[in-house]
Formats: structure tokens, sequence, C-alpha cells
């Protein structure tokens, strides 16, 4: 069987042709089992190659989905922390403010507690009531 294989020709005026030739060797070359196996042996090997890829892309997205995952937890954790000391921080504050102004109240108490130096009848009779529980008659 003589098997008839287009190909492509340039002919001098620059015009391309379709040339039909007898390509026995060619025909023979293809059916024979070498090349048959080389053929199989790259849709093997690239079949294997494939399957690399995508074990290697599998294996990356795994190891990000993990140090994502360990990021994620982790920033959270410390966000969380930070929320934990921002809150204690303002009861703290709230607290210390608060302390500060029980100080300021005792120390109006003190003041006025020590006009009772001039005595107590040179005092005024709000203070003698409100801090000695004093009524003084007019």
């Amino acid at each position: 069987m003589i098997l008839k294989i287009p190909s492509l020709a340039v002919s001098p005026s620059g015009n391309v042709m379709l040339e039909v030739n007898n390509h026995q060797d060619l025909l023979k070359s293809r059916t024979s089992s070498p090349d048959v196996s080389m053929s199989t042996d790259s849709q093997t090997e690239t079949l294997k190659l494939e399957d690399e890829i995508n074990l290697v892309l599998q294996a990356l997205r795994v190891s990000q989905d993990a140090e994502y995952k360990l990021a994620e937890e982790l920033l959270f954790a410390q966000k969380k922390t930070f929320t934990s000391i921002c809150t204690n921080r303002d009861a703290l504050l709230s607290a210390v403010l608060s302390r500060v102004d029980q100080i300021k109240r005792e120390m109006r108490k003190l003041k006025d507690m020590e006009e009772v130096a001039k005595g107590f009848g040179r005092t005024f009779k709000d203070i003698l009531k409100e801090h000695f529980g004093l009524e003084v008659g007019r």
C-alpha cells in the first residue's frame, strides 16, 4: 500500500503549493511498534508528570492552608489578648479615677475638719454637723 501525504512547497514566485508524494517509509515508521511504544511511553511519562505536578500543588495548598490557619489562629488570639487588656485597662482606669475622686473628697473633708483647730465655737456649724455629728444651737 502506498500512502500519499500532502506537503507544502513554496514556488520561486512565492506561491504556496500543495504537493502529494508517496511516503512508504513514513507509513512504515508510523506503524512499527518501537514508535508506538515511544508514543505510549511519552503519554505515560506525561501522565506521570501531570500527577506529580498535581501532588506538588496539592501539598503546597495543604501547606499554605496549614500556615494560613496557624497565622489566623495566632492573630485572632493576639486580638483577643489585646481586647482583654484594653477592657481591663478601661476598668482599671475607671477604678483609679474613682479612687482619685475619693481621695479628693477625703482631702476636702480633712481640710474642713481642720477648721476645729480654731475651736468648735469658731467652726462653721455645717462642718461640725457633717463631720463631727454635732448640732450647735444658735
